[in-house]
């Protein structure tokens, strides 16, 4: 599998981990709007998309380590911003956000950054 595979991988688990975190803690907040925070988290830890979240995540982060044994991070590490446009879709089609033309236009100059560090090498 090559190293550019590797990171894109990692990175689309890592953002569907923040899906789920999202998800989540958004059940949390309704059922619970006056918990504490340390109340709150203990819920989180309970709820199961929260879990999944962190199944997801936490594959990603292993899958990162084997791509950081194996490429420079100053060329690894910008590529993880892609993960911006998988957030930025997910929490529009699953959530309804409001999408701005600004974050958009934010998202798509990382885009170009991502794309100037791929041909650089």
């Amino acid at each position: 599998m090559s190293h550019l595979t590797l990171i894109l991988i990692s990175v689309v688990l890592t953002s569907i981990g923040q899906l789920f975190f999202r998800k989540g803690m958004m059940i949390l907040d309704h059922q619970h709007q006056q918990a504490s925070l340390w109340k709150l988290m203990g819920y989180a830890f309970g709820n199961g998309y929260v879990l999944l979240g962190f199944l997801s995540f936490g594959a990603g982060a292993v899958l990162w380590l084997a791509v950081l044994a194996k490429e420079e991070v100053s060329y690894a590490y910008p590529l993880s911003s892609l993960g911006y446009i998988i957030v930025l879709i997910g929490s529009f089609l699953l959530f309804q956000e409001h999408i701005s033309l600004s974050r958009v236009m934010g998202i798509l100059l990382l885009v170009l950054g991502v794309f100037f560090i791929e041909y650089s090498r």
